[in-house]
């Protein structure tokens, strides 16, 4: 007999309770850049006309509005140090209300593009999640405290290039879901465009799904999540250039269409069983740039294109039947949704990569080089109202890459330094428009089950209980007491009961799998085992050719091999593209800083004259040894490599294909960190001294033990600088 068990929260807060129509998206509410409000400003100006506050919180996202505040990710500074931060304005005053900063560390990502992603919020809960350029996660309270966090980066092993795109959250019910390319351990050491449901109110990792081909970029298209056809499904562009359909509960692929051969930069728009996509690239199917792309939202059969609209970056305004897209080049074109019938075409600018808003019979729209203009819009035309530049203090334009944020009778825009509020109400206006949340539909029988969490992480004696969740065919979960299972583990030690708690054993790091056997189907969770500090590795007792298990790294990277009768951790220099020559190797989750990190190390050279990069990683800083790709060989420590937040170097002319034994340490005193490394060649004593220290007014309170390295002399035909790993240690004194 099938018993019933409470309905998860999911269905609770989809439930269709009315709203107040806040701005908790970066598209608003139904993701279809518009809003319902009315009386808003047709001109403004920044020395007061229908300018209620501004403030200096420079935006290059969109910020949002919820119950009376503005919130945002933006660029900030630790005296001249820049940072990241979510900041949080009072709606009607513009005053500061909280802020947490964060450095930036271990990313290719420059200055000028902190504060990519968007913020989402909770409306159910007050939630507010952050994902910054770093890979750092966060859910904060309303109150700005930390709920939980996670590093993308060190944990999952996610990919940051240098062009700052980093993906938004959505909330999505009980779910908050993020994506990127990642590159972990295991079978997902592929590279591959990734998403993660992640419990709203604890970071769980309920599921995880790899969809599309080989990434072709890293990219920032925003899920948008809708009810279609008695289920709730998931529409985003994807970093191998196509347009997938997903269950947001569970990360079922539905369908994929290739589009692009870039990676899909803009979001989707859904409305009336319609899926409308844009890129500003080559077609994969045609030698044309750019293509405006209507697909029926349940099988992705396209219904209609509009062939050479390159827009690559501006996600379209979608009202009354009509859409307004942006080109790459500015210019606002207007289009039948049912048809794509253009109407008419406005210049409205020079550069679009700020999405339009539509609102009160108006587009609000931002332009690159440093303008915000306001147009009079409707099927017949296109009317400028309004046109505001802005410089900065030395005169340069102060760019525009910002989507505004509608609520309560206000316009909130940003520049890259200043955030500007719009009206002409008074301040304390509260408008009454209301919309009903998403309702979750009834859910039917069981068709599927889900092992939950999907991915974790524990020590020795820790126990985790494993639980089977029902969905119907639509993904609606169904509430219903599972099927009595088989649980068992693979590749990994403890104790499993019938029940499915698990009592992690060991002493060794461990990766592998906790699986469940329903009738003829296996479900997989993956699970890593950590050990308490000290921890030591010869690599002598693992598999050969395959990374270290649970060890954040491809097999295309780095795998252990045997040297001169030993056993080592190579790393790999037969692929000549940036992303395999480096490695950046994550050998647990984050741990309070601390601790040391020490290992052998061994450069081999090409040629007698190419020599790698190689070094460690502690608490997010990186000791290099700097061979021959600069001139002067040297030890380094920085945190941050393209704009070096804190940077220290001392000439040190050490020799390839001889070992030497790098040590690095951070310890943290009275807000201040100090961080110490020492290389000595195997042979000689230790040094007493550290051979490079440096101070950090604004340390990075924590991060993960990792092994670093980069190969030159590369070539499609010969291999480049390889480097060896041996003996590691992880201690904390």
């Amino acid at each position: 007999m099938t018993v019933l068990r409470s309905i998860p929260v999911l269905i609770a807060l989809l439930a269709g309770s009315a709203l107040a129509q806040d701005w908790t998206q970066w598209r608003g509410h139904g993701a279809h850049g518009a809003s319902a409000e009315t009386g808003l400003p047709d001109t403004w100006s920044q020395t007061g006309e229908n300018l209620l506050w501004s403030a200096d919180v420079g935006v290059r996202s969109a910020p949002l509005i919820h119950k009376g505040r503005v919130y945002a990710i933006s660029r900030t500074s630790h005296g001249e140090v820049p940072q990241e931060r979510v900041v949080v304005l009072d709606l009607d005053t513009g005053k500061v209300i909280w802020e947490h900063r964060f450095n930036a560390f271990l990313t290719d990502i420059v200055a000028h593009r902190l504060g990519w992603s968007n913020l989402a919020i909770d409306p159910e809960t007050g939630y507010i999640y952050a994902h910054g350029i770093q890979g750092l996660m966060f859910c904060f309270d309303q109150d700005g405290e930390i709920i939980w966090e996670h590093s993308l980066s060190e944990e999952l092993g996610r990919i940051s290039g240098y062009g700052g795109r980093t993906y938004s959250p959505v909330v999505e019910g009980d779910l908050v879901i993020i994506s990127s390319l990642t590159s972990s351990w295991g079978p997902h050491g592929k590279g591959q465009h990734r998403f993660f449901g992640l419990d709203k109110l604890t970071g769980e990792i309920r599921w995880l799904q790899g969809v599309g081909g080989k990434p072709k970029n890293t990219s920032y298209s925003v899920p948008v999540i809708t009810t279609f056809d008695q289920g709730r499904i998931m529409f985003t562009g994807l970093g191998d250039g196509s347009i997938a359909a997903m269950r947001p509960t569970t990360g079922e692929l539905l369908w994929n269409v290739p589009l692009s051969e870039d990676a899909i930069m803009a979001s989707v728009l859904y409305h009336d069983g319609k899926v409308y996509a844009v890129h500003g690239r080559t077609n994969v199917d045609s030698g044309v740039m750019g293509r405006l792309l209507c697909l029926e939202a349940g099988t992705g059969k396209e219904l209609w294109r509009v062939e050479g609209l390159s827009d690559h970056f501006a996600t379209p305004a979608l009202h009354g039947g009509l859409l307004y897209a942006v080109t790459n080049t500015g210019t606002l074109i207007c289009l039948d949704a049912n048809t794509g019938t253009q109407y008419w075409t406005f210049d409205a600018g020079n550069e679009g990569k700020g999405s339009p808003v539509y609102a009160d019979g108006k587009i609000y729209l931002g332009d690159v080089p440093g303008a915000w203009r306001i147009l009079k819009v409707s099927k017949a035309g296109c009317q400028l109202l309004s046109e505001e530049k802005f410089t900065r203090p030395d005169g340069g334009p102060d760019e525009v890459y910002s989507s505004p944020a509608i609520a309560d009778g206000k316009v909130v825009i940003s520049t890259l330094s200043r955030m500007f509020c719009l009206s002409t109400k008074p301040a304390d206006f509260r408008s009454a428009i209301s919309t009903a949340s998403p309702s979750m539909p009834k859910p039917g029988p069981t068709a599927h089950w889900q092992l939950e969490p999907a991915e974790t992480w524990l020590a020795p004696n820790d126990s985790l209980q494993f639980r089977l969740v029902g969905f119907d065919a639509k993904g609606t979960p169904t509430g219903e007491t599972p099927p009595k299972a088989k649980f068992a583990v693979k590749g990994i030690s403890g104790g499993m009961s019938g029940t499915g708690l698990f009592r992690a054993g060991g002493n060794r790091i461990q990766a592998g799998l906790v699986t469940a056997r329903i009738e003829e189907t296996t479900l997989n969770s993956r699970v890593r085992i950590f050990p308490a500090l000290p921890y030591e590795e010869d690599f002598e007792s693992l598999k050969a050719d395959l990374p270290p298990p649970g060890w954040i790294t491809s097999k295309l990277k780095a795998i252990v091999t045997e040297h001169d009768g030993n056993k080592v951790l190579r790393k790999l220099a037969e692929r000549p593209a940036p992303p395999f020559a480096r490695l950046r190797c994550y050998m647990t989750p984050a741990l309070e800083a601390g601790y040391s990190v020490q290992a052998d190390i061994f450069g081999i050279t090409k040629k007698k004259r190419f020599l790698p990069d190689m070094g460690l990683i502690n608490s997010r800083y990186l000791l290099i040894m700097i061979g021959s790709s600069e001139r002067t060989r040297r030890l380094r420590l920085v945190s941050w490599a393209p704009v070096p937040r804190i940077i220290q170097e001392v000439e040190f002319p050490w020799q390839g294909d001889a070992w030497y034994t790098a040590k690095l340490h951070v310890s943290i005193a009275e807000g201040v960190g100090t961080i110490s490394a020492k290389v000595w060649k195997q042979g000689t004593d230790e040094p007493a001294a550290w051979s490079i220290q440096m101070k950090d007014d604004h340390p990075n309170p924590a991060g993960s033990p990792g092994l670093y390295a980069y190969a030159v002399g590369v070539t499609s035909k010969s291999k480049g600088t390889e480097v060896l790993f041996d003996n590691v240690i992880i201690d904390r004194p």
